[in-house]
């Protein structure tokens, strides 16, 4: 299935699209697959896409009674063994291709897991034929903060207009449809999540205890790391909510020591990624200092860049495979 028409997953994508009537609550890791619509549209021309909303997302449902335990929280660990029986319903065997952007990156690795449990390096894109992490949160993330961004970020950005302020909607190339879906299928997504919500410390707690890096998991695969320069994403929300006179004095300086961790600490976090991949596989990582933690949705080509890089690095791997083989 993967030389003409592979499949590409893009696994629970999110951005921090907030549209003017956008709720600006959020009891998730994100919102929903329908502000990826021009990074689907963009993938299409070239490879078959399939966009996967996790349970309470939009039009996806939760669990019911009954199926699952509704006291506990939902997990990456829930959402790949979803994806896992929604492919399989869809008859959509392997190999696949999966991408995913900020929180989407846990579940995605959680689904990679599911997939290669006792599979051989060697084979591996057999099953996964490659993976872009796009400015993907990691293990090591979740652990150091509490909350991303901080609560005291959170508390002094309220009042800011981010599509205002940096012209997203403009830059987005949205229809009015497309656009105008959004705040209704966040609001889907915050309802349901209010009853049965997403842990995502949790999640990469549990996916930490699998030692993904430390025993490259991946070994053998190709994998495209990216990181954006969600530093300056996160300043420009500070400074405009002190524009607008929001935060104490100590929500501000809690604040900044936030902001100044995370310009220490992000690269590290997102190149550990590249140890999915041991000395079997190519590993690409690319740095998108003049693009936020949105550009998926500002700039589609981004993501369609890196997809790219994986589709020819297959095309390689399957000539050197055939000049090996012989006549």
């Amino acid at each position: 299935m993967l030389g003409a028409s592979p499949i590409t997953k893009l696994i629970a994508l999110r951005t921090c699209i907030r549209p003017g009537t956008t709720p600006r609550r959020s009891a998730s890791a994100g919102g929903p697959a329908a502000s990826y619509i021009k990074v689907q549209q963009h993938l299409s021309r070239f490879v078959r896409t399939l966009f996967f909303d996790r349970a309470g997302y939009d039009l996806s449902t939760l669990p019911q009674d009954g199926q699952d335990d509704s006291s506990t929280p939902l997990t990456a660990q829930n959402g790949a063994k979803d994806l896992d029986a929604l492919l399989q319903t869809l008859d959509l065997a392997p190999p696949y291709i999966l991408a995913g952007h900020s929180f989407g990156g846990i579940p995605l690795r959680e689904f990679m897991h599911l997939k290669l449990q006792g599979a051989k390096s060697t084979g591996v894109t057999d099953i996964i034929a490659g993976i872009v992490l796009y400015d993907t949160g990691a293990e090591l993330a979740f652990d150091l903060y509490p909350r991303i961004p901080s609560a005291e970020l959170v508390v002094i950005s309220e009042d800011v207009d981010w599509v205002a302020l940096t012209h997203l909607r403009e830059q987005s190339g949205m229809t009015d449809d497309e656009w105008n879906y959004i705040p209704g299928a966040m609001e889907r997504t915050y309802r349901k999540l209010e009853v049965r919500k997403e842990d995502t410390h949790g999640s990469a707690h549990c996916l930490a205890l699998k030692r993904q890096l430390e025993c490259h998991a991946y070994d053998g695969g190709i994998l495209s790391v990216v990181r954006c320069n969600s530093t300056s994403d996160y300043q420009l929300l500070y400074d405009e909510g002190i524009r607008l006179g929001a935060g104490t004095d100590e929500q501000r300086a809690k604040a900044r020591e936030f902001i100044q961790s995370w310009s220490l600490f992000n690269c590290q976090i997102v190149r550990a990624q590249m140890d999915l991949v041991g000395e079997k596989g190519p590993v690409k990582y690319t740095y998108h200092d003049d693009w936020g933690h949105d550009s998926p949705v500002r700039e589609p080509a981004l993501v369609g860049e890196q997809v790219r890089w994986v589709m020819q690095e297959l095309e390689k791997r399957k000539d050197k495979q055939s000049h090996q083989q012989g006549p």
